[in-house]
C-alpha cells in the first residue's frame, strides 16, 4: 500500500491517485497518513538556484499529496488548508462525489477565520444544493460580501443571504468598489428593501464589526440620503448608535440626529441619556458635534431639557479650552442658575480652566484649585525593594531557565548564566528530571526563523549543557537525543537559504547577532566552560538589582572570591561589572574596599567609588582602567591613560555627548524638518585590550537589541539614545512597526531605571514627547512626572530640546499639547511649577508663530493662572510681536497683562 503511494508519486501519476484511493478501506486509509505527512515534508522542501528557488515536488506530486491527504486524514490532521485542493474545481467536485468526508460541512464552515480561500460563495451553493454543506449564517454573508456579481442565481441570495452580508461580512476584506453603487441600484429597482437595509446599516454601529467594516456601512447610510420622515422612524436605531466604539458611527448619528431636532417627535430625554457619555469622549468631532445637537436642542425651545442640562456639564471632562468655552456659552444662553445646575457642574470644577472659569462665576463657586506638593522621595536605584530574585537551587533554575527564555532584553538572561554557573553541577538522578521541559523549550525556541540573539545564547547554552547531562544521565534523559535530532532535522531544511544563521552546535561556532553582540557571546562561552570544568566562581556582571545594576557590595565580594581563589577573571566581564555598577553612594564603601581587596583591585575600585580621586598603582588592566573612567566621569581626560592606546576612539563615544540640530530641508526634500545628529563612523580595531563599548559603538547595522544595551551602559546611555535617535527618530513622521518599537522599548527601558538624565537622555526625552505614537509619548510623560516628583527634572534644557524642534514645526504641536493636557497638567503643585518652566523654555525658542502656537499659549495661561504666576519677562517681547497675529492678539494680550 505504501510503496504504491510512492510509486504514484515518485512518477508522477497524478490520475492514478484517485482509483487507488478508491479501492482501500477506511482503516487502510488511516495508516497512510504518517506516510502522506511524510512525502509532504519532503516535496515541500526548499530547493535553491542560482537565480530563483521552488520545492522540490512538481506541480503533479504536490497535487497527489493533496488529493491523498483530504480523502485519507480527519479534520484534524488536514487542519486549515482552504487553498491546496480547491484549486482545481473539477478535481474536488469529483472527489466529493466519490465520498464527501464526514468533516467536510464543518471544514467549509469554519473558513470565515480564513485569511483566503481557493473557493467562493457560488461554490458553496453548490455544495449546500449536493448536500455537502449546511452553510451557517456567517459563512454565507462573509463569502457573499467578496462577490458582487451573480446575485440573480439563486432566489435566496437577495432575500435571505443578503441579508446574512449585513449580520456578518468579511472581516478580511471589507466590501470591493463595486458594492455601493449595486446596492443603490437593487433598492432602486425594489431588490432590496430600503427600509430594512437603513435599519440594517445604523444596526452595524453596535455589532463590533472592525473600522473599515462599520465605516462602510455609514457611508452606505449616508450616500442613500434618508429623509427626515426616515429618520423618525429610525430614531431608536441611531439613538442606540450613539453607544457604539467607532468614532465614525457617532459622528454619523449625530448628523442625522441635528437634522431632526426640531420634529416634534424627537426624543430630548433619550439624547440627554447619551450625552454624559458622547461628551467624555477622547475623540474632539464626536463632543464638537454633541454640543451642537445640545444647543439646536435648546435653540428650538424644546421641552424636557432638564436632563440634557446636568448632562451637559460632562463637557468639562475635556480639557480643552474651545470645547470647555462652547460648553460655557450654552450653559449662561439657556440654562438658568439653579441648585441642580449648581451641583452637576461642582463636580467638574476644579477642571474648568481659568479662561472659562470667570463666565460661569454664577455657577460655580469662584476658589482657587488647591493641589498638594509633592512629597519628595529619595530616588534610590538599588534598595531592597529592588534586589534580584534569583535562582536558590537547581530546582529553582530549572523552573527559573523558562521564564528568561520568553523575556526579552538580559536582565533574566544575566541571572540564567549566573544560575547555571552556581548550580550546574548539582543535578542529581531526581532533579535532572525537572530538566527535560526546559530542553524542549529551548529548542522549540531555537528552532524558530527569528530569535532574539540572547535567547540564541541562552537556548544553545542550554542546549549543549543538556547534551552533557544525557552522558551522565542517559535513562532519566533518554528523550532528549530525540528532541535533539528533530530540532536538527528542523535547521537542515533552513540552512538552504543564505539569510539562514545556523544556531545548534558548539556555542563559540554560532552566530549570535553582530559585532555588538560579541562580548555577550564571549562570556557565554566562558560560561559553558565554568560549567564543563565545575568552575563555581561567579560572573562579576550578574546584576544583584532590577533592573541592571551591580551593587558596590557585590563587586567587591566578588573580586574577593577571584583574589583569594588566584583566579584572573575575564576582561570583558570585569569591564560589564563596572558598567553596570551603582554609582550612588559608592564613597561609603571606600573602607570596605580597603579591608577586603589588594593589588590592582584594590587601586581600580578605589578609583572607581571615589567620585574626583585620580586612578594610582599599576595598570595592568588598561580596559578597565579605561572602563572605570568612563563610566565615573565621562568627558574627563586622565592623563594617566594617555598611553593606553585608545586616543583613536572618537570622543563622543567616550563622553556619551553629540552635537545635534534640527534642521529644516526647505520644504523640497521627503523629510521636510529632520533631528540630525553626528554618530562618527567607527571600525572595530585589533588591540590587547578591546574595550566592551567598541563592540557596541562599531555596530553599524540597524538592531533590534539596541534598547537591551541600556542595561549594559546604565551610567552612560548616551551612545545608546544616540544609535537610536540617528535611526528611528530623525523625521517625526515615521512609522514603521520596527522602528516604534525600538523607540517604545528604549522608552519603557527609561521609565524603569529612574536614572537622572545626561544631555542625551534629555534629547531623547524631549523628542519623543513630539512622538507620532501615543503609548510612546504616554511613557514620556510618565518619566517626566517620575523625575519631576524625585526633584531630578532640568525642565530648561527639556524645554530647550522641545522648543528647538517645534520652532521649525518638526512635529505637530497637537502632539505635545494633547499629551500636557490629559497626562501632565494638575497632578500636583510641584508639577504644575514644573510645567510652567517647561513651557517657557519651550516658547523662548520660538521665532515666527507656528502652526497650534495658540494652543500652547492657552495652555500656558492656563498654568500661570494656576500657580498665581506672570508670564516670563523674557517672553514678553516675543508676545508683543506675536499679537501681530490675529489668531494670537487675545491670548498675547491676556498673558502681558499677567
Amino acid at each position: 500500500m505504501k510503496e504504491r503511494l510512492y510509486e504514484i508519486l515518485n512518477e508522477e501519476k497524478a490520475h492514478e491517485i484517485i482509483p487507488f484511493l478508491k479501492q482501500l478501506s477506511t482503516e487502510e486509509r488511516k495508516t497512510l497518513v504518517p506516510t502522506i505527512k511524510k512525502l509532504d515534508r519532503e516535496i515541500s522542501k526548499i530547493v535553491m538556484t542560482k537565480n530563483s528557488y521552488h520545492t522540490a515536488g512538481s506541480a503533479d506530486q504536490h497535487s497527489i499529496i493533496d488529493i491523498a491527504s483530504f480523502v485519507c486524514m480527519d479534520q484534524k490532521h488536514y487542519g486549515k488548508n482552504y487553498w491546496s485542493l480547491f484549486r482545481d474545481k473539477e478535481q474536488t467536485r469529483k472527489i466529493l462525489e466519490w465520498g464527501c468526508p464526514p468533516w467536510f460541512s464543518e471544514f467549509i464552515n469554519d473558513s470565515i477565520e480564513a485569511e483566503f480561500t481557493a473557493f467562493n460563495y457560488q461554490d458553496i451553493l453548490e455544495w449546500a444544493e449536493k448536500g455537502y454543506v449546511k452553510p451557517r449564517p456567517e459563512l454565507l454573508g462573509y463569502h457573499l460580501s467578496l462577490q458582487p456579481y451573480d446575485l440573480d442565481k439563486s432566489p435566496e441570495t437577495l432575500n435571505t443571504h443578503f441579508w446574512y452580508l449585513c449580520e456578518f461580512p468579511s472581516k478580511s476584506l471589507p466590501f470591493t468598489r463595486e458594492w455601493l453603487p449595486l446596492v443603490q441600484k437593487l433598492i432602486a429597482e425594489n431588490k432590496i428593501e430600503r427600509k430594512r437595509f437603513l435599519k440594517e446599516c445604523l444596526l452595524a454601529a453596535n455589532r463590533n464589526f472592525n473600522k473599515n467594516v462599520t465605516g462602510w456601512f455609514m457611508d452606505a447610510f449616508n450616500i442613500l440620503k434618508p429623509s427626515n420622515e426616515e429618520l423618525i422612524m429610525l430614531q431608536d436605531e441611531l439613538m442606540a448608535g450613539l453607544a457604539s466604539v467607532q468614532s465614525k458611527a457617532v459622528n454619523t448619528m449625530l448628523a442625522h440626529l441635528k437634522k431632526i431636532v426640531p420634529e416634534s417627535e424627537f426624543k430630548t430625554s433619550e439624547f440627554s441619556h447619551f450625552l454624559p457619555n458622547l461628551l467624555s469622549s477622547e475623540v474632539k468631532t464626536v463632543v464638537a458635534a454633541s454640543l451642537a445637537v445640545t444647543e439646536n436642542i435648546f435653540q428650538k425651545k424644546k421641552t424636557d431639557t432638564e436632563n440634557l442640562g446636568m448632562a451637559l456639564s460632562a463637557a468639562f471632562v475635556s480639557k480643552d479650552e474651545s470645547i470647555q468655552t462652547k460648553a460655557a456659552k450654552i450653559i449662561q444662553k439657556y440654562i438658568p442658575v439653579s441648585e441642580d445646575i449648581q451641583e452637576a457642574l461642582s463636580h467638574y470644577a476644579d477642571n474648568v480652566l481659568a479662561n472659562v472659569r470667570p463666565g460661569l462665576a454664577e455657577y460655580i463657586e469662584d476658589k482657587q484649585l488647591e493641589l498638594d506638593a509633592v512629597e519628595q522621595e529619595k530616588l534610590e536605584l538599588i534598595s531592597e525593594e529592588s534586589r534580584a530574585k534569583e535562582p536558590a537551587s537547581f530546582e529553582d533554575l530549572m523552573f527559573f531557565l523558562p521564564q528568561a527564555i520568553e523575556k526579552p532584553g538580559t536582565y533574566y538572561y544575566d541571572l540564567a548564566l549566573g544560575g547555571l554557573v552556581k548550580f550546574a553541577a548539582d543535578a542529581d538522578d531526581a532533579s535532572v528530571k525537572l530538566f527535560e521541559p526546559v530542553f524542549q523549550k529551548a529548542c522549540k525556541t531555537i528552532a524558530k526563523w527569528e530569535v532574539h540573539h540572547f535567547n540564541v545564547l541562552l537556548c544553545n547554552l542550554i542546549i549543549n549543557y543538556g547534551l552533557s547531562l544525557m552522558e551522565k544521565f542517559p535513562v532519566q534523559l533518554k528523550n532528549l537525543e530525540k528532541i535533539y535530532k528533530r530540532t536538527q532535522e528542523d535547521e537542515a531544511t533552513r540552512e538552504v537559504y543564505s539569510t539562514y544563521h545556523k544556531k545548534l552546535g558548539p556555542i563559540r561556532d554560532i552566530y549570535a547577532g553582530g559585532v555588538a553582540m560579541k562580548p555577550f557571546k564571549h562570556i557565554a562561552v566562558q560560561v559553558f566552560n565554568k560549567i564543563k570544568s565545575g568552575d563555581k566562581t561567579p560572573l562579576l556582571s550578574t546584576v544583584t538589582h532590577e533592573p541592571c545594576w551591580v551593587s558596590p557590595d557585590a563587586l567587591v565580594e566578588r573580586f574577593e572570591i577571584y583574589q583569594n581563589e588566584n583566579i584572573k577573571p575575564d576582561d570583558l566581564d570585569v569591564q560589564l561589572a563596572l558598567q553596570r555598577c551603582s554609582l550612588e553612594r559608592t564613597s561609603d564603601r571606600l573602607k570596605l574596599v580597603e579591608e577586603k581587596l589588594k593589588g590592582e583591585y584594590k587601586d581600580l575600585l578605589l578609583f572607581f567609588f571615589s567620585p574626583n580621586a585620580a586612578p594610582k598603582g599599576k595598570f595592568e588592566h588598561p580596559s578597565w582602567w579605561m572602563t572605570a573612567g568612563i563610566t565615573r566621569s565621562p568627558g574627563t581626560v586622565f592623563k594617566e591613560f594617555k598611553d593606553f592606546g585608545y586616543d583613536d576612539i572618537p570622543n563622543e563615544f567616550l563622553t556619551g555627548s553629540y552635537e545635534w540640530k534640527t534642521i529644516d530641508s526647505k520644504k523640497n526634500s521627503y523629510y521636510p524638518v529632520e533631528l540630525n545628529i553626528n554618530v562618527p563612523k567607527y571600525h572595530l580595531k585589533k588591540r590587547e585590550h578591546p574595550l566592551f563599548l567598541e563592540f557596541f559603538i562599531a555596530e553599524q547595522k540597524h538592531f533590534s537589541e539596541t534598547p537591551s544595551f541600556m542595561w549594559s551602559f546604565p551610567n552612560t546611555l548616551g551612545n545608546v539614545f544616540a544609535k537610536i535617535i540617528k535611526d528611528c527618530l530623525f523625521y517625526s513622521g515615521i512609522a514603521e512597526v520596527y522602528e516604534r518599537t525600538l523607540v517604545l522599548n528604549t522608552a519603557q527601558a527609561l521609565h524603569q531605571m529612574k536614572k537622572p538624565l545626561d544631555a542625551m537622555g534629555y534629547l531623547f526625552l524631549g523628542t519623543i514627547f513630539l512622538d507620532g505614537d501615543k503609548v510612546i509619548r504616554g511613557t514620556a510623560a510618565e518619566i517626566w512626572l517620575e523625575h519631576v516628583s524625585h526633584k531630578v527634572m532640568d525642565n530648561v534644557q527639556l524645554g530647550r530640546v522641545t522648543g528647538l524642534h517645534e520652532k521649525l514645526e518638526w512635529a505637530p504641536v497637537k502632539r505635545f499639547t494633547d499629551l500636557v493636557q490629559h497626562q501632565m497638567l494638575n497632578v500636583s503643585k510641584d508639577h504644575n511649577l514644573a510645567l510652567e518652566q517647561l513651557l517657557t523654555h519651550i516658547l523662548l525658542q520660538m521665532e515666527t508663530p507656528v502652526t497650534n502656537l495658540k494652543k500652547i499659549l492657552d495652555i500656558y495661561h492656563e498654568v500661570l493662572a494656576l500657580n498665581q504666576s506672570e508670564a516670563d519677562k523674557n517672553l514678553k517681547e516675543k508676545l508683543n510681536s506675536w499679537k501681530e497675529n490675529s489668531s494670537l492678539k487675545k491670548i498675547c494680550n491676556l498673558l502681558l497683562k499677567k
